[in-house]
């Protein structure tokens, strides 16, 4: 399976279901296709944490299961919903040839991204060395494995010993499972397909209906059309999403993010369409299970443009759309219940993140303005961007729609305050929202790039409109050309524009989207290394040692053996585990004369607890990290014999003397 093949496979997977449902709620094709990945991993959501609960195995099977009786539940409302549907609201819909205007724009977007991510992704099939690679894959793994994809039950997974309470967003993972199973393809190859699928998709088609969200209002359907083609093309040549987040492997929030405008745009429309409400409850449910974050930017927006639009521009009257939004949000909020109530246990490990840049106030406005952010340090600012995003800004203030400049303007102040934390009461009032973004500029800059995506676009659609009126005036003068020369005309020069802005990022970005899957972290050796581990006796049934830093927890997605660390930690522990820290601090304690005895003979009992036979250990470590202090002198142990040597990964086995028994 290539990469184009599995990403085509991967991406009917993650708008297929959805579509399916949307097309039975009454949608039309165009509206179904937009909201179709938001409403497949609403689907996904409404069912991985009840079968968790109840036991019941996620795999292809039960999704299918699941996405039939969703369709059947849609189906049974619509006699009910019948009535609330709005003719002259349904007569407003997009035309067909608006649709395949926007819908060209889009595959341009989607083609622009693809072309960086094939020509970036020359390894996809090697394993990367980001950070957070490792934990997804291995996710996936213990899906494929267990059929618990729960986010409420994380720690089975990542806290080994203790399997202590864990949530983690689990939806991606989760529709990633059903991929591998549905393809044969393995966790880390699934991990990297359907992350390059929501990548090519989600921004494009995001761009797009954000602009027209934005225009249709003030203008026909064709200029809302063009304008929303443009923005949906000129999407991929923007670097903080997709591509920063791709570079990060934040999948869960790349996907979330990318579900955020359409889950926004399903949500404002129950106003004029009401029959809509159950479909807006779904793609709720959805975003912010695949990422809390994602729900956040759907608040944000909404509650902006209820504020300074809907508020004053009632559809039905202000109490009337009101209690319309109140339907959406408050089953949502009802079926989201276990999962806010398991990540309100870790709300002090959310808001303990900080990303600070440790530049100046002043620096850290410039950089927010430009959108530049720590991981574009080796690349050259987007200025001819953000001159096109301060100019289609301008005239969304000259039609007067407030909403997006005052939301740019809050995340602005929001990432300034993340890179150059402020101690006093105004920067602790920016620390109560930042904090949702986990302080993190890139997050925040992310968010502020999908808004200005379409102000972009309507700074080019007009720039060329101006181009071509001004060619037409002279052109007058001598002969009278037909109108479709014209139209020509302006549609050649916004491909031409949007794919050359495509093609000079093109070199960041196929950086971005390849440069950690460069085999430094796990390499051949390591590879071959746990092939090998695999054969040995009791490998698979032992839990393997290993480090928390030298990227050997990619045992399990790789070779499904179960290592002691199933993701990178912090350079000294950070996870629970009395007896994981003992094999951390003293697994070699026999070859440091300076370790009391009392902590020596805690090892054998550690290891007979942890029922661990073999270590695996490898080189580099992530990030310069130092090895855990247990594993320096493991050549110089007698308690461990090297088993294994293949010059970057080390296999040692167990021959200590048994712990001795409890009294």
């Amino acid at each position: 399976m290539g990469l184009c093949f599995g990403t085509l496979i991967a991406l009917f997977l993650l708008i297929a279901p959805g579509a399916i449902v949307a097309r039975i709620t009454q949608l039309t094709w165009p509206v179904a296709i937009a909201v179709g990945a938001a409403l497949t991993y609403g689907v996904v959501a409404l069912a991985i944490i009840p079968f968790g609960a109840l036991g019941i195995p996620w795999n292809g099977w039960t999704a299918l299961a699941t996405l039939a009786a969703v369709c059947l539940v849609a189906a049974c409302l619509q006699p009910l919903l019948a009535g609330y549907r709005d003719a002259e609201a349904e007569a407003r819909g997009i035309g067909r040839y608006q649709a395949l205007t926007v819908a060209a724009g889009v595959l341009l977007g989607a083609l622009l991204v693809m072309w960086a991510a094939y020509r970036g992704l020359v390894h996809w099939q090697s394993v990367p060395s980001t950070w957070d690679a490792v934990w997804h894959a291995n996710e996936v793994r213990f899906i494929l494995d267990t059929g618990q994809a729960s986010s409420t039950h994380m720690g089975e997974l990542r806290n080994v010993e203790t399997h202590a309470p864990l949530y983690y967003p689990s939806v991606f993972h989760a529709l990633t499972a059903v991929f591998c199973q549905l393809t044969g393809a393995a966790p880390t190859t699934g991990y990297t397909l359907t992350a390059v699928a929501a990548s090519i998709w989600l921004f494009p088609s995001s761009a797009a209906m954000l602009t027209w969200f934005l225009l249709r209002p003030v203008g026909g359907q064709w200029l809302a059309a063009g304008v929303s083609a443009t923005a949906a093309a000129l999407s991929a040549s923007f670097t903080s999403v997709p591509y920063v987040e791709f570079g990060t492997a934040a999948m869960p929030n790349l996907a979330a993010y990318g579900v955020a405008i359409p889950t926004f745009v399903l949500l404002t429309s129950t106003l004029r369409h009401r029959d809509r409400v159950p479909a807006a409850v779904l793609a709720l449910v959805g975003i912010f299970s695949v990422h809390l974050t994602g729900g956040f930017v759907v608040i944000l927006f909404v509650l902006a443009w209820w504020l300074m639009d809907a508020y004053w521009h009632p559809v039905r009257g202000r109490l009337a759309d009101g209690l319309t939004l109140a339907a959406a949000a408050v089953p949502a909020a009802l079926i989201l219940a276990p999962q806010f109530i398991g990540v309100a246990r870790q709300a002090d490990i959310i808001a303990g993140h900080a990303f600070p840049s440790f530049k100046s106030v002043k620096q850290c406005v410039i950089d927010a303005l430009l959108l530049h952010t720590r991981h574009l340090n080796d690349f050259p600012t987007q200025y001819g961007l953000i001159v096109l995003c301060g100019i289609g800004m301008a005239i969304l203030l000259h039609k007067r729609i407030w909403w997006p400049p005052v939301v740019w303007l809050v995340l602005t102040v929001a990432t300034i305050y993340s890179g150059a934390p402020f101690h006093n009461p105004l920067g602790a009032a920016i620390e109560e929202f930042s904090q949702f973004f986990y302080n993190d500029p890139r997050r925040l800059s992310a968010v502020v790039t999908m808004l200005v995506t379409p102000m972009a676009g309507i700074a080019v659609f007009a720039l060329v409109l101006g181009v071509v009126a001004v060619a037409r005036d002279v052109t007058n003068r001598f002969t009278k050309l037909p109108a479709a020369v014209w139209l020509s005309a302006i549609t050649l020069l916004l491909v031409v524009t949007t794919v050359l802005t495509g093609r000079h990022y093109l070199w960041r970005h196929l950086v971005l989207f390849g440069d950690k899957y460069d085999s430094v972290i796990i390499n051949r050796h390591d590879l071959e290394a746990m092939a090998f581990l695999a054969t040995l006796p009791g490998a698979r049934t032992t839990l393997i040692g290993d480090s928390n830093v030298d990227g050997t927890a990619w045992m399990y997605a790789v070779a499904d053996l179960h290592p002691l660390w199933t993701h990178y930690d912090y350079p000294q522990q950070t996870g629970p585990g009395y007896y994981r820290y003992i094999f951390w601090a003293y697994a070699d304690a026999d070859a440091l004369p300076g370790v009391p005895e009392d902590k020596r003979a805690l090892v054998p009992e550690a290891i007979r607890a942890l029922n661990i036979r073999y270590i695996l250990t490898s080189a580099p470590t992530v990030r310069g990290f130092k090895v855990p202090d247990g594993l320096v002198s493991i050549d110089h142990s007698k308690w461990w014999t090297k088993i294994y040597d293949g010059g970057d990964a080390w296999i040692y086995e167990w021959r200590g003397a048994p712990a001795a028994p409890k009294t």
